[in-house]
């Protein structure tokens, strides 16, 4: 029988009894609940909250304020393990690691647990990557005393050890490091790195370019020795010295902040110095060569030098030298230019456009009145039919009327660009952001040229208010060399930390763009002619089978004093590789004496 519409069978009714929610249900509510309490807490307004708000002050450089919170927080919670620890990290980083040490003690003594090892792992990191060794070795500590197994805890202690000169210790640690991870790269470079030193029983702090000592200390165990200089003589006046009667000098003196922890490569070829010495003999003076490609230092020579390490003993010798053996030539003495500044005049006369064809052919005088001052010309000439004429002779006359026609405010303009009256910065940064400042001397000219006599003078490197030092000749001939491109002097190729970690490479770095490349390949030429043409004034530097681009310089920096030869070029003149500046110091003349020292030291250098 069919079933009315209104009547509803019985399985199908709903239950009259009223059904609550599942257990489950009430379970993660509850779960909920509790969750967002301790949230509430942790975030909020409980101990851990406060503490994480602190350390967030210490992370920001705020750690005086993070450590009044800190000490709040204690006095108020004495038994707190992570208040104490927290203590420890705002000491840290308020550049108290002792008082950080006692706090991360009393913090395990609370029952700090191992689980915040890691955290103090990577905080001494921070601090290794800054060079705070001191603060790095409490994080070290305290990340070993709370997980003695973390070898990543060990290779910091390992290279804090290295840092402070404690071989034999940083040995030990880089190995227990190895023990636990042997894979670990940073534990294998240093145990590399302490190993050498143990066996060899030194530190090389400075290395040439091929990785040659030039500066070590000596090692015994976690005790370093005396500082020594293999190459002596050859590199005394780059290198510098330490001494605490006379004060340091030098490399040793600008990079002093770096030592026992980093190794600093030079840029320098301890082959090249040594070629400059001999090509220099018994002369005073100096030879700087530069890469061209790079604007690396190669070679920076000043002679006569002395031996670092009796400087103490030698000093009044060495003081009272009419010779002057303590005296950087090569990077920080300061010399009348003469001739050589001519390649400044030819180069801004050819960029600004000068009509050659108005000014040559000529016939200077030897000698010609301006504002009632007598210019004189070195030698009588005859007829000179050209710029590259005038160059391959050195007139002064004729580069005088060429500096005439442009007039002095194109030619400041161009010895500017070339870097002069600028700061000669050999500096660089550090990853970490340290800065390390190295100088050499800032050349300079005058500013303006009063009158025709002024400009004259300025047209040929001549007066008193002319002044190079031999590393600014050098880059004179790069600019040249290098298209017309001013790059960077650069003396420190790179800088390695405790395990080998590279802090500072060093990167070509151009300064300025001082003429187009066509003018410097039309001064190249001129240049050129100047060593390998048949009247060139630089004819005795030629190489058999090396072309040589050159220009030679006679002056007198020193009054009622014998003459000062230069010779600044680069080669091989159709592939440069070397800039090269030659200074002899009250020698002779740049033809007799530098441009056969310049010959020499090409040779050497290329063949």
């Amino acid at each position: 029988m069919p079933l009315s519409p209104l009547k509803t069978p019985a399985s199908s009714r709903p239950s009259r009894r009223r059904q609550g929610p599942p257990v489950a249900s009430l379970l993660m509510t509850v779960a909920a609940a509790l969750l967002a309490l301790w949230v509430a807490w942790r975030f909020g307004f409980g101990l851990p909250a406060r503490v994480h708000r602190a350390l967030g002050l210490a992370q920001s450089g705020r750690a005086e304020e993070a450590l009044d919170r800190l000490n709040a927080l204690a006095a108020d919670h004495p038994t707190s393990a992570q208040v104490q620890d927290a203590l420890g990290l705002a000491l840290d980083r308020l550049d108290r690691p002792a008082d950080a040490a006692a706090a991360y003690a009393r913090a395990r003594s609370l029952g700090l647990g191992a689980s915040y090892a890691r955290a103090h792992c990577d905080e001494g990191n921070r601090y290794l990557d800054r060079g705070d060794w001191d603060e790095a070795h409490a994080e070290f500590d305290q990340a070993i005393a709370l997980s003695p197994g973390l070898p990543q805890a060990s290779a910091g202690e390992g290279a804090c050890a290295m840092a402070q000169g404690h071989v034999a210790s940083a040995d030990a640690d880089f190995k227990r490091a190895l023990a636990g991870d042997p894979g670990l790269t940073e534990a294998q470079n240093g145990a590399r790195i302490a190993e050498d030193a143990l066996s060899r029983g030194s530190l090389f702090s400075i290395i040439d370019r091929n990785g040659e000592p030039l500066a070590r200390q000596d090692v015994s165990g976690d005790t370093l020795g005396a500082v020594g200089y293999p190459r002596a003589q050859l590199t005394a006046h780059v290198i510098g010295y330490l001494s605490q009667k006379r004060g340091d000098a030098g490399l040793e003196r600008d990079l002093k902040p770096l030592f026992p922890a980093d190794q600093v490569q030079l840029t320098l070829d301890a082959r090249l110095q040594e070629a400059a010495s001999q090509a220099l003999g018994w002369r005073k003076g100096a030879i700087v060569a530069l890469d061209v490609s790079t604007g690396e230092v190669l070679c920076a020579v000043s002679q006569p030098s002395f031996l670092p390490e009796k400087v103490d003993r030698q000093w009044g010798r060495l003081r009272d030298d009419p010779n002057q053996p303590l005296q950087d030539r090569a990077l920080d003495g300061l010399f009348e230019p003469g001739s050589i500044a001519k390649i400044m005049t030819a180069a801004a006369a050819l960029e600004t456009g000068v009509d050659m064809a108005k000014l040559f052919p000529m016939t200077p005088p030897t000698a010609i009145s301006l504002d009632g001052k007598i210019f004189r010309d070195w030698e009588y000439h005859g007829e000179i039919g050209s710029l590259k004429q005038a160059m391959a002779v050195s007139s002064n006359i004729a580069l005088y009327r060429v500096a005439e026609a442009m007039g002095p405010d194109a030619l400041l303009r161009m010895i500017n660009l070339f870097g002069f009256n600028r700061d000669m910065d050999l500096g660089f940064d550090l990853a970490d952001g340290r800065r390390v400042d190295i100088r050499a001397a800032r050349p300079y000219t005058p500013q303006e040229a009063d009158d025709q006599f002024d400009l004259a003078n300025l047209s040929c490197g001549l007066g008193k208010g002319f002044r190079v030092s031999p590393l600014q000749a050098a880059r004179m001939a790069l600019v040249i060399a290098d298209g017309g491109v001013l790059l960077k002097p650069q003396i420190v190729k790179s800088v390695r930390g405790p395990v080998g970690e590279i802090l500072y490479q060093d990167q070509p770095v151009v300064e300025d763009r001082v003429m187009r490349a066509g003018t410097a390949a039309r001064v190249t030429r001129v240049m050129e002619d100047t060593v390998e043409g048949g009247d060139g004034i630089g004819k005795r530097a030629r190489v058999e089978g090396i072309l040589i681009a050159g220009k030679t310089g006679t002056s007198r920096t020193h009054p009622h004093a014998a003459l000062d030869a230069w010779f600044i070029g680069f080669a091989p003149a159709d592939h440069p590789k070397l800039a090269v500046a030659v200074f002899c110091d009250r020698e002779g003349t740049g033809m007799s004496v530098a441009a056969p020292i310049a010959g020499r030291f090409f040779a050497a250098a290329l063949q």
